[in-house]
């Protein structure tokens, strides 16, 4: 069981398997990703800084939906990715060691 994985499926109300978490995120290179990433990044930080009539939580579901089926991905899998890559990007960003 992997807990990143539990966490995100509950975040996400998705019951998609580990198994096919895994196959997803193999559908994309790493560049991929992170153009897809960078991309939820930018538009989720747009519609959360002006959503006036819907919780955030909703918006940012919406783009993870959105996003994730551009790519042929759950938003849980998208998610994931997200959250790995601004593990990465603000590491590098902030030189957080």
């Amino acid at each position: 069981m992997n807990i990143q994985y539990e966490i995100a499926k509950i975040v996400t109300k998705n019951q998609i398997s580990d198994e096919e978490i895994n196959k997803e995120l193999a559908l994309l290179s790493k560049e991929e990703w992170d153009e897809q990433c960078a991309l939820l990044d930018k538009i989720m930080k747009e519609h959360v800084e002006n959503c006036k009539n819907k919780p955030a939580d909703e918006v940012m579901l919406q783009d993870l939906i959105n996003i994730g089926a551009a790519n042929n991905v759950s938003k849980t899998t998208m998610w994931i990715a997200y959250l790995k890559w601004m593990d990465i990007e603000y590491s590098i960003k902030y030189d957080v060691k």
